[in-house]
């Protein structure tokens, strides 16, 4: 009971304890992020590397003109072929596989397709747009609790313990903010990049409609 007490009168003595072994674990998630965002990158990059640079309006309405014109004949599989050619973006081919065979081209399925694709377009943005804020949360956190036994040291004249202490602080801040950073970097661009490819994919669509 009197130890009940004293925690109730004193929460730090609870709270100090528990702020100090979550350095560890959150250590441990803020370099796990730092390897995920460092692999995404390599494979933001290859995308970026991959990516069809050449495209224009002529070759979508020459790709839509052409698989109208096997859509009419009935060769579907030709048709979807068409269709994937317009673009070597990674959105785009995804489009064409969702297509499937082509058996069913009505417009209900294919704006099925559309969303689908968006919905594939949202979840890879996703895995980089939430690192934006959390990057500097983790960040902010592993500078926070080394700095209590900083201040403790510091008081106690404990210069090793003081400069061990900060090099964490500031290190983790510096990682946080590399995290987010490199997670907007990716997160705005595909978004740019990957509304294009949607509006082209609309676009050949109403094409092929028409």
């Amino acid at each position: 009971m009197h130890q009940v007490s004293y925690y109730l009168a004193h929460p730090e003595a609870v709270l100090y304890p528990v702020a100090t072994v979550l350095l560890y674990p959150v250590l441990m998630l803020e370099t796990l992020a730092l390897m995920y965002i460092v692999f995404e990158f390599g494979r933001f990059t290859l995308e970026m590397i991959r990516r069809d640079r050449r495209r224009s309006l002529h070759h979508i309405e020459t790709a839509a003109s052409a698989a109208r014109l096997n859509v009419a004949a009935g060769k579907h599989a030709e048709a979807i072929a068409d269709l994937a050619g317009m673009s070597r973006n990674w959105l785009v081919t995804r489009f064409a596989r969702l297509l499937g065979a082509g058996t069913d081209l009505s417009r209900a399925r294919l704006m099925k397709v559309v969303a689908d694709t968006e919905m594939l377009a949202s979840k890879r943005l996703d895995r980089t747009r939430m690192w934006i804020r959390l990057g500097p949360i983790i960040g902010l956190v592993t500078t926070l609790i080394p700095i209590s036994p900083a201040l403790v040291a510091l008081a106690k004249g404990d210069l090793e313990t003081l400069s061990a202490n900060l090099v964490i602080a500031f290190s983790t801040t510096v990682i946080g903010l590399l995290i987010s950073g490199l997670a907007f970097v990716m997160s705005s661009v595909r978004e740019r990049l990957y509304l294009q490819d949607i509006s082209d994919v609309e676009y050949v669509l109403e094409l092929l409609e028409g």
